[in-house]
């Protein structure tokens, strides 16, 4: 790679118009159209530390929490299992060499947001990494049930959510086993640091990079 030949104004440009397209061409999704026996919601770090304060809070993810609250409840009421991953760390973490302090045990931030708590019948599991995936609860399910649909939610896009997805996806592809990931892009967000981390960008990176990766992406599951 010739790093002083790459166009990255033009070719930035050329991809801004492209992701545009692709994104506002997306449909919605029925949720009834997922079966209750062969799906699995994953909401991915809806917790008090980047939902409701601390050194990782977004306000764009807790602007989200209504329709994750909405979806969460709807899977519910028709019986899909769903699982609330929170980020849960102890106070050596490795990822404190990247990240700030979060979401430690004990601090309360990772405690899941009181809106999705009192739903009845989630499933919590917390994670110790960016990838949930890590933790092997969710292989474990695949490997147990015929699970054919897995929708996945929450903060945020770019990190969390994002290598959530593809590990899944990439686990089942090893595996000759076909799963549909559908991703809902109003129950997901991420933050914005100016100068740093631009929100636009992250959302749209990821979500190009997730629809090469196979992944599906929906405006809304009503």
């Amino acid at each position: 790679m010739d790093i002083q030949k790459m166009d990255l104004a033009g070719s930035f440009a050329d991809a801004a118009q492209r992701i545009q397209g692709q994104l506002a061409a997306l449909p919605s999704a029925a949720l009834d159209d997922f079966d209750p026996q062969e799906t699995v919601l994953a909401v991915i770090d809806m917790n008090n530390g980047f939902a409701k304060g601390g050194a990782l809070y977004s306000p764009y993810v807790e602007a989200i929490i209504p329709a994750v609250r909405a979806l969460t409840t709807r899977c519910r009421e028709k019986n899909i299992l769903s699982v609330l991953y929170t980020d849960c760390h102890g106070p050596q973490s490795p990822e404190f060499a990247s990240f700030p302090p979060h979401c430690v045990r004990g601090s309360g931030e990772e405690q899941i947001i009181d809106e999705l708590r009192d739903i009845e019948g989630v499933q919590i599991v917390e994670k110790a990494s960016t990838n949930g995936f890590y933790n092997w609860y969710i292989k474990e399910l695949l490997d147990t049930y015929e699970i054919k649909k897995l929708i996945v939610c929450g903060c945020v896009t770019d990190i969390c959510v994002y290598q959530f997805c593809q590990a899944v996806k990439t686990y089942c592809t090893q595996n000759d086993r076909e799963l549909a990931v559908v991703v809902p892009l109003d129950c997901v967000d991420t933050y914005d640091i100016p100068g740093v981390h631009g929100r636009d960008f992250a959302n749209a990176a990821a979500c190009a990079s997730l629809l090469a990766g196979g992944i599906t992406l929906v405006r809304h599951i009503g």
